[in-house]
């Protein structure tokens, strides 16, 4: 037989056994049958919510865990339902993330905040787009037409109106007077939530479309063969975005400038590197309205440092005009794309012999 004290201690023991099993069960995720989730509250599962906000699968059970959101349920076979309300918030921290934000500062923030810091990060594009000279906009009828097409997914229609403009107004006069105004539409209306990140990318890759193939038939028509400068297209380590190098390269190729493009988020090592085996004369990079002071300006001057002196380097985009004042002295700004041609004009003025 047990002693008293030893059933005393077992007692115990099973009443502090309880007590956890008791905490568990109140802190467990709420289960719902998954039958019962589309009719008790609008659920989305991982999978979805990555194809809707952007937001990897792994980075959402990350924080999760570090930050205690999102809070998915959970349905009958315990995988991750998440309610519509925490999606939407997620949308509005993956919008951040992209202007610049850390997770850190954003993930535990409430919609009410979140909503706050997003009209702050607004204005700055808006900024950035007058000091770009992108302006004047498009009519109020222009962009209603262009956001209503792009938000019915109707980018048929949109890569129509693109390739019929082309035609009717020369690849040079669309890029600055359609697609840069554009382009600041897009943005403004992906911020604000008015556009959700699957609509924005299917608008870069048609306007991506669109430009390669006009670039492609410039360079076929062959009226001039491509001449110095040779200038490299790309971008510094933490810029992902390739629209407005795109659209400097189109100005790069009416002027039939012998072009490499390496593309986005380039390390630097790697751009100095292709500057001086293909004997670039011209380093063309680009900026989004995203890219913070110390993206521009960092990725700047370590290229400064390493380039040869020889090499112009020429820098577009929001930032680049945010920025303008702090730009390395031999940085030459280009405030919109049409720029390209008027510098490529006074590169090769240069490289003319002086007569006695």
């Amino acid at each position: 037989m047990l002693s008293l004290s030893m059933q005393a201690s077992m007692e115990k023991s099973q009443k502090f056994l309880g007590k956890i099993a008791e905490s568990k069960k109140m802190n467990a995720p709420k289960v719902i049958p998954k039958d019962d989730l589309s009719t008790a509250i609008q659920t989305w599962s991982i999978a979805e919510v990555e194809r809707e906000t952007g937001l990897g699968k792994d980075t959402l059970r990350v924080w999760e865990r570090r930050y205690g959101f999102p809070l998915p349920l959970r349905d009958r076979l315990g995988e991750r339902a998440y309610p519509h309300e925490q999606v939407l918030r997620l949308r509005l921290v993956k919008r951040l993330l992209d202007a610049g934000h850390r997770p850190g500062k954003v993930v535990p923030q409430t919609v009410e905040q979140l909503q706050s810091l997003l009209d702050g990060a607004v204005e700055p594009v808006r900024s950035a787009g007058r000091k770009s000279n992108v302006q004047p906009p498009l009519s109020l009828e222009a962009q209603d037409a262009w956001l209503q097409w792009l938000s019915e997914d109707r980018t048929d229609l949109i890569r129509q109106a693109l390739q019929q403009q082309i035609i009717r107004q020369g690849l040079g006069t669309v890029v600055d007077q359609l697609i840069a105004p554009l382009c600041w539409l897009v943005g403004e209306g992906w911020l604000r939530g008015d556009l959700s990140v699957y609509q924005e990318h299917l608008f870069t890759e048609t306007l991506q479309s669109v430009l390669r193939e006009a670039i492609a038939s410039v360079d076929a028509s062959g009226q001039t063969l491509q001449q110095r400068p040779r200038v490299l297209l790309t971008t510094t380590p933490t810029e992902q975005h390739g629209l407005g190098l795109l659209m400097a390269e189109c100005h790069f190729a009416l002027e039939s400038c012998v072009r490499f493009v390496l593309g986005t988020s380039t390390p630097i090592a790697d751009i100095v590197q292709a500057v001086r085996q293909l004997e670039i004369d011209v380093l063309a990079l680009s900026f989004s309205a995203y890219a913070s002071r110390r993206d521009v300006l960092e990725g700047l001057q370590q290229l400064m440092e390493q380039l040869p002196p020889t090499v112009d380097v020429w820098v577009g985009g929001a930032a680049a005009s945010m920025f303008a004042r702090a730009l390395p002295e031999r940085v030459q700004l280009m405030r919109q794309p049409g720029d390209v041609s008027v510098q490529v004009a006074a590169w090769r003025a240069r490289q003319v012999p002086q007569t006695p």
